[in-house]
């Protein structure tokens, strides 16, 4: 009686499509899932890496130009980006230092830069991006010179 019911309203079942959704959900779930997720986590390490450059290179100036010498700027600048980039779990850099106008003159300017090396998730060979962070900060005009 079923059987009829359902001849007559076009829902006949047919044993050729058994098993196939199952199937299909483990060839779109494996083919498209994971590079999809691959993707999701890749963008999310270069981002952090990017927001961590970015943050170590506005610190270092902010240290370079509140410091008393050059030297002492120099070294405070490795010192906030060695702390910035290990609270962003990045390994530490260098930054890259340019005095514009004469190093803490009176109204000169400090640049920084911090590059840093972005390794891909789950790719040999240490493949990666490489990020930068600018920063500019002008140094106060009322300050005494060193």
């Amino acid at each position: 009686m079923r059987e009829s019911r359902r001849r007559s309203a076009g829902l006949t079942t047919s044993s050729d499509d058994d098993g196939t959704a199952i199937l299909e959900v483990l060839v779109l779930g494996v083919g498209l899932l994971v590079p999809l997720l691959y993707a999701v986590i890749s963008v999310m390490a270069v981002q952090s890496a990017s927001f961590a450059a970015t943050a170590a290179a506005r610190e270092a100036a902010r240290a370079y130009v509140t410091s008393a010498t050059p030297s002492q700027g120099a070294a405070r600048a490795q010192a906030a980006t060695r702390l910035v980039l290990a609270d962003a779990g990045v390994s530490a850099v260098i930054p890259v230092i340019r005095c514009v106008g004469g190093c803490l003159q009176p109204g000169s300017r400090v640049d920084v830069t911090v590059r840093v090396e972005v390794a891909m998730p789950f790719m040999p060979g240490g493949a990666g991006v490489s990020v930068t962070g600018q920063e500019s900060m002008p140094v106060d005009r009322y300050r005494e010179a060193p």
